[in-house]
């Protein structure tokens, strides 16, 4: 093994430390990293926490499974790669097999994907990608080395309460790789790095192999504020914001029941696992919605009941419903009792789509609705992912849920015009009022 240094193989398990050779190491696997990759290399060395803030192509998972190959040669290592979901951790992942596979294919005990990715060698080292969706998952481990990827679409609370006390035994090392996403909590690691040399920020055009125009293609076709965090690297106020203007939607005393003579559209997210259904109420006359019912753990048949009654109760109102999966039946069941229904069927394209109109109209205040504290909570956590495509992709981020926000944009989905501002609305938008936030219920 010519890349460690003073005559040592990899079964030597008595060796407290093993001098890797990088040079021939890195010519070994046939990489090389670029100049901005290694002042992180020395970092991560002297120090146990490292902090990596880097645009779109920037390569920082190359970087990181170079880091953990250096880790994984050596005898009795515990290493995991911990991702919002275990697809995410398969970019290190993947680099990390083919390149040990390279340097020492002899001591490749086991590569597995299920139940989830990990890499076993001959002299009791260990690497295991781990899912944030699964936070019992990150129970009682004491690590080497720890990857957190995506950091920033990682809830605080998997950090501070599984991951961080997972080094402590071993006086392990982790490092935390991303874009960023607003000034969320990999923010706040970032700042705690700095003040010890252990983070970096890069652009992804610092990337010498980052492809040629690619940087002036996504500053021209993406909005400002997502180039700048996606490529720029910029921790940005609400820069994961999907809709803008929330607040200035917001109307008292919009809430009521039906009224003769007006249409309504009610926009049906069904419950999946343990989330919400979410029925919302829209009055086509004046593009407000004035009835919210959400609940859960109900069965289909109650459920159906329930959307028949507020159906009727709402001038026999035309549903738009998530008839995904679970609700193509229950949309059909609906149609037999006499309801009128629209089926919106989900996809990248459909979605996107869709929560690109709400977002419209949201800024465009085209639409109105009430201070109903669930419907708030979500459409201000509501992100955008983007992925190494450039494709954007709309959720919730981990631990929330966005059936509100699906539910709104159904019920927006067949509304044409701007609608007319009568009575009360007409009055609220003269007096011009916009609502503080801690005054929202």
């Amino acid at each position: 093994m010519n890349f460690i240094s003073r005559r040592a193989t990899l079964n030597i398990c008595m060796a407290e430390t093993i001098k890797i050779d990088d040079k021939r190491l890195q010519e070994k696997i046939g990489w090389t990293p670029h100049e901005d990759q290694n002042p992180v290399l020395r970092a991560i060395e002297k120090l146990r926490i490292v902090v990596l803030c880097a645009g779109r192509r920037w390569g920082k998972s190359a970087l990181c499974a170079y880091i953990a190959l250096r880790v994984l040669v050596q005898p009795n290592k515990k290493i995991w790669i911990v991702s919002p979901t275990y697809d995410l951790s398969l970019k290190v992942f993947n680099y990390l097999v083919r390149w040990f596979g390279v340097v020492a294919p002899s001591q490749l005990k086991g590569v597995v994907y299920r139940p989830y990715p990990k890499i076993q060698t001959a002299t009791g080292s260990v690497v295991e990608c781990k899912s944030a969706e699964n936070p019992k998952s990150l129970l009682g481990e004491e690590l080497d080395l720890l990857i957190v990827d995506e950091a920033a679409q990682i809830d605080r609370r998997i950090w501070e309460q599984f991951l961080f006390p997972t080094t402590s035994s071993r006086q392990g090392k982790t490092i935390f790789i991303s874009t960023p996403l607003g000034k969320n909590w990999f923010n706040d690691r970032y700042v705690e790095a700095d003040a010890n040399g252990g983070a970096f920020r890069f652009e992804s055009r610092s990337n010498p192999y980052f492809p040629k125009g690619e940087w002036e293609r996504a500053e021209e076709m993406l909005p400002k504020h997502v180039f700048q965090q996606e490529y720029q690297a910029d921790f940005l106020d609400d820069a994961s914001a999907v809709f803008r203007g929330v607040y200035d939607i917001i109307r008292d005393g919009i809430e009521r029941d039906s009224e003769k003579g007006h249409f309504y559209t009610i926009g049906v997210d069904l419950a999946k696992y343990r989330d919400y259904t979410v029925l919302t109420v829209m009055d086509r006359s004046i593009n407000s919605v004035v009835h919210i019912d959400r609940f859960n753990e109900i069965g289909w048949n109650i459920q159906k009941a329930r959307i028949i009654a507020l159906a009727k109760r709402y001038n026999n109102a035309r549903l738009v419903i998530d008839s995904t999966g679970v609700g193509d039946p229950i949309s059909e069941d609906l149609r037999r009792a006499g309801i009128l229904v629209d089926d919106f069927k989900y996809s990248g394209k459909s979605k996107l789509q869709l929560i690109e109109k709400l977002t419209i109209w949201i800024e465009q205040g085209n639409i109105f609705i009430p201070a109903y504290r669930p419907l708030l909570d979500e459409l201000d956590h509501f992100g955008y992912i983007l992925t190494d495509k450039g494709h954007f992709s709309y959720g919730a981020p981990t631990g929330k849920h966005d059936d509100c926000v699906n539910s709104l944009a159904l019920s927006v989905w067949t509304l044409i015009g701007k609608g007319r501002q009568e009575s009360l609305l007409k009055k609220t938008m003269k007096e011009g009022a916009r609502k503080k936030r801690n005054s929202f219920v």
